[in-house]
């Protein structure tokens, strides 16, 4: 049965980065909370991506994740419809996943229309098409048969892999240019072009909170950009008056 909320609304939010076997660290802490203080009260909750700094298969993340597991499950009963994307760190949940959460997987790029608005969303990596090597990598991460290898090495190979590609995307960000690493024209252009009747573009990835208004072809497109969390983060409430940004902590 579906709970009484104070008035109809959807919650969105991007770029947690939970920390694997570590309940008691702050950004799990503040998630958790957030589920309980303000998701519980939502229709619906859109994660776009990177909710896991790492997810290394079910097999092993579940164990990790058990209590942002059963927080999200528990939200799921109150009768919260929770919606996950894949991002750039977390691509590999799998069937047992989201049978555990009870969450639903949302397309890579989600065209929809929530409270009338009609809305993109997107985790972001995608728009960022000046960064050539990153680029290069999703490419052939997202490769199935490349994540059908991963997936069948040992427990022990696939976390001292997962530590190492952590060690470095982190070196690698320090000696790129932050502009190469955030949303490019090309790319905005791209989805706008594929995607006319959005008029709306929500993504995260880039840890650039912002609010932007583009136009297209004359026509006003309004971008908001999700902030990630360390451990304070921002979420989007969208309602029928609207989109409005808010901060947790």
């Amino acid at each position: 049965m579906m709970k009484p909320t104070p008035f109809p609304h959807s919650l969105v939010v991007a770029d947690i980065h939970l920390q694997p076997q570590a309940p008691l660290h702050p950004i799990n802490q503040t998630f958790k909370r957030f589920l309980t203080e303000r998701a519980a009260q939502a229709e619906k909750l859109f994660i776009l991506g990177d909710l896991f700094d790492a997810w290394l298969g079910d097999d092993l993340s579940l164990a990790d994740f058990y209590e942002e597991i059963e927080a999200l499950r528990q939200l799921k009963t109150q009768g919260v419809k929770v919606f996950i994307q894949y991002g750039n760190r977390d691509f590999l949940m799998r069937d047992a996943f989201w049978q555990a959460t009870g969450a639903i997987a949302l397309r890579d790029e989600s065209a929809l229309t929530l409270y009338h608005q009609p809305i993109l969303m997107l985790h972001g990596d995608q728009l960022c098409t000046e960064d050539k090597a990153y680029q290069r990598l999703r490419f052939w991460i997202r490769q199935p048969w490349v994540q059908w290898l991963f997936l069948r090495l040992s427990a022990a190979k696939r976390r001292k892999i997962g530590t190492k590609m952590r060690h470095q995307s982190h070196y690698a960000s320090s000696l790129k240019n932050p502009q190469s690493m955030d949303v490019s024209q090309p790319g905005l252009a791209y989805y706008f072009a594929r995607f006319p009747k959005q008029r709306i573009l929500i993504h995260g990835h880039t840890h650039l909170p912002a609010d932007h208004l583009h136009y297209w072809h004359d026509q006003p497109i309004q971008r908001y950009v999700l902030s990630d969390w360390r451990p304070e983060g921002d979420y989007l409430c969208i309602s029928n008056t609207g989109i409005q940004r808010h901060a947790f902590s």
